[in-house]
């Protein structure tokens, strides 16, 4: 099947790899809960903005928030930037595999403790969705641990798809977790 095919099957665009317009405003979570936690969203910050293709443009406070899905591990620091990119959406994602797997990352089990996440968000007013990338993340709506990060830095970011600003999916998200500003 083609990628026009599929666009057409499931009423989502096909991802594109042209390179991305200079004023596409792209999103990027960050997430910790083991070792130093701080110290690892500093490392993974400061491979982001050393990528000679990524402008980081906006960074939200530090959050430190109860873990979601499973609760029986440490509580995680979060954050969320803003960025510009020369990156098509799948070379963003894979340049950030990339850093998780530079600072060491294992992935054992899913929604399990890690040293670093890094999760795109959204990227512009693109609706993707591939085998490997789904945009905008598909659990946005239910994660306050990345909807209150983003709307200190981009409250009226309006997400495609929701057809909602950052700001209201916060204000309608149902998931109640602890959510602290550091």
């Amino acid at each position: 099947m083609t990628s026009n095919q599929h666009s057409a099957i499931s009423n989502q665009p096909a991802i594109s790899n042209e390179k991305p317009a200079a004023s596409e405003r792209v999103f990027i979570a960050l997430g910790s809960n083991l070792g130093n936690r701080m110290d690892w969203l500093l490392q993974a910050r400061a491979k982001l903005i050393a990528s000679a293709a990524i402008k980081v443009v906006q960074v939200s406070a530090i959050y430190e928030t109860a873990p979601v899905g499973k609760t029986d591990q440490p509580a995680f620091l979060n954050q969320v930037l803003e960025i510009r990119t020369t990156l098509a959406p799948e070379d963003l994602l894979a340049r950030l595999l990339q850093i998780e797997q530079e600072l060491g990352r294992v992935r054992q089990e899913r929604w399990g403790p890690r040293i670093i996440d890094l999760d795109l968000l959204a990227f512009g007013v693109r609706q993707i969705q591939t085998r490997r990338l789904v945009l905008p993340h598909p659990e946005l709506p239910h994660r306050r641990f990345v909807l209150a990060p983003w709307a200190e830095i981009a409250p009226e970011f309006e997400v495609a798809g929701l057809n909602a600003p950052v700001k209201a999916l916060l204000q309608n998200c149902s998931e109640f977790g602890g959510v602290q500003k550091l």
